[in-house]
């Protein structure tokens, strides 16, 4: 749902717009002054971003982003705001933005991290410096990959390898890795919650307790290996990380929780094979040599100059993301109404002909490796 202006958003608009012209000194320089008076304002499905284009007192133009947390069918930042329970983790999330940005804002000439300024604890709003830049979704979508331009197959793997050092540096060094020989009944969890999701929505039992017993003998035979945890993203997506055209890498989202290192790198690594053009081509709409390219650029940019990496288990987390994402995608379409209800009738059949094979190839590397 779009954004609607209502007048009570005018009141909103007009404080946060005050509260951000009074720190523009102290963020910015004597001349740090809004190109224009009114900002723009973005719906995403979880949140609205207010945008306030600005100068600084070097000159260059800058952007502010505000971000107000929202519910996909809401349509005013009054809505957002008056839905108190929905904001319980701003705060945290606020506080996660300062720390990464306190590790990773004056990293390196590749690294970097998003500029937190402030939180207004009002309307539950965070106010942050704009990371100009691209998402790994968008670089990964766009014609020049499609068509197989050297130029862009060359910007997302620069992309990717970068992704991977990021994110080795926040298991490694901005938090600590740790490897322990007792980590597995976690993992049997997650798994087992993730079956009895597909085997409520998807009426397959017999399916879903098939994939839970490959599964489970896959876990067993890997239980003696050590595995490394740390502090992880938690939602490592391709939307999540951000690229700009001074080649530099940032992470957005993340959701700072114990767990292997292996659910971020499983996720990143298996993300652009559940786009929703991948599935319904059945896999055909990126080049199979680029995806592999890019996998391999994450996996180079992690290990670095090391060899900590446990292909058995970085293919058993691809697998266990790759059965996330698929009873994610036939929730979706229980839950539809209508025509599109019509259509989840020949969607469902092509998400479990698309999924099946993907995660049994991944149990069946892990044998491989």
């Amino acid at each position: 749902m779009k954004y609607r202006h209502s007048e009570t958003d005018d009141t909103i608009l007009a404080d946060i717009s005050a509260t951000i012209k009074d720190r523009l000194v102290e963020w910015y320089g004597d001349q740090g002054n809004f190109l224009l008076t009114h900002p723009e304002i973005l719906t995403y499905q979880n949140c609205f971003i207010i945008r306030f284009l600005l100068r600084s007192q070097s000159g260059v133009s800058k952007n502010i982003l505000v971000k107000i947390r929202r519910h996909p069918k809401m349509h005013s930042l009054s809505q957002a705001v008056l839905k108190q329970d929905l904001h319980g983790k701003i705060p945290a999330e606020y506080q996660e933005l300062e720390t990464i940005y306190s590790f990773f804002g004056n990293w390196s000439e590749n690294l970097g991290a998003v500029r937190p300024l402030t939180y207004i604890e009002k309307y539950y709003a965070i106010v942050m410096e704009e990371f100009q830049s691209q998402t790994l979704r968008e670089i990964l979508m766009s014609w020049g990959m499609r068509l197989g331009f050297k130029r862009n197959i060359k910007y997302l793997l620069n992309a990717a390898e970068l992704t991977g050092k990021w994110l080795n540096i926040f298991h490694g060094q901005m938090h600590k890795r740790h490897e322990t020989k007792e980590p597995y009944q976690p993992i049997f969890n997650e798994v087992q919650e993730l079956i009895d999701r597909l085997k409520t929505v998807s009426q397959q039992h017999n399916l879903a307790s098939s994939f839970q017993n490959e599964f489970f003998e896959k876990i067993t035979s890997v239980e003696s290996r050590g595995i490394s945890y740390s502090a992880i993203h938690g939602d490592m997506t391709c939307d999540n990380v951000l690229y700009s055209k001074e080649n530099k890498v940032c992470m957005i989202d993340v959701k700072t929780r114990h767990a292997p290192i292996y659910s971020d790198i499983g996720l990143i690594l298996i993300h652009p094979d559940t786009f929703m053009l991948q599935i319904f081509s059945f896999g055909l709409f990126f080049r199979k040599q680029y995806i592999q390219m890019y996998r391999a650029a994450i996996i180079k940019g992690y290990l670095g100059d090391q060899n900590e990496i446990d292909n058995t288990l970085i293919n058993l987390y691809c697998a266990i993301k790759m059965l996330d994402k698929w009873v994610m995608y036939e929730e979706i379409a229980s839950k539809t109404k209508g025509w599109k209800s019509f259509l989840s009738l020949f969607a469902v059949p092509m998400l479990r002909v698309y999924f099946k094979p993907r995660i049994k190839n991944y149990l069946d590397l892990m044998t491989a490796a």
